[in-house]
């Protein structure tokens, strides 16, 4: 028995849910996508810059909390000089350049100090050294040292 060919008017009805359906589905993509870039998962706060007396790099000390569960954690990013900080897409945290990281707020007392044009002193009068999660010793040419409090 043969097929009959289908109604043109239940034919547009196919078609024009399907475009209809797709459109709805392509909103949905681009509103969470914009939703999720403009409320990151983490927050992240500049509390205090230095910039080198070469004037070639910038050091920011940055609080960072991804959660009102979460705790808080200081660090320090580095990045040539006039460079905005990069920070990810989604999840709005500036790791590049990151050398020195805490978990603790920014009350740790975290200070930068350049001693000249590509050494950075970080100092941190209330670190503990077990909350320390990353502490690099060089970023691209520079040199970066820790005073005697930071183990």
């Amino acid at each position: 028995m043969a097929r009959k060919p289908m109604d043109p008017f239940a034919r547009k009805m196919w078609l024009g849910a399907i475009i209809y359906g797709s459109m709805m589905l392509l909103m949905f993509a681009v509103l969470t996508v914009i939703y999720l870039h403009t409320h990151p998962r983490c927050s992240e706060r500049v509390v205090g810059q230095a910039d080198s007396p070469n004037g070639h790099w910038g050091a920011a000390i940055i609080e960072r909390r991804c959660g009102d569960e979460t705790p808080f954690f200081t660090h320090v990013n580095l990045r040539p000089a006039g460079a905005d900080l990069d920070r990810g897409f989604f999840s709005g945290v500036a790791s590049e350049g990151e050398v020195f990281v805490i978990e603790q707020d920014a009350a740790v007392g975290v200070t930068l100090k350049w001693t000249d044009g590509y050494t950075l002193l970080i100092q941190c009068s209330r670190c503990t050294a077990s909350f320390i999660q990353k502490k690099n010793e060089r970023w691209n040419s520079l040199l970066i040292k820790y005073d005697s409090a930071i183990r």
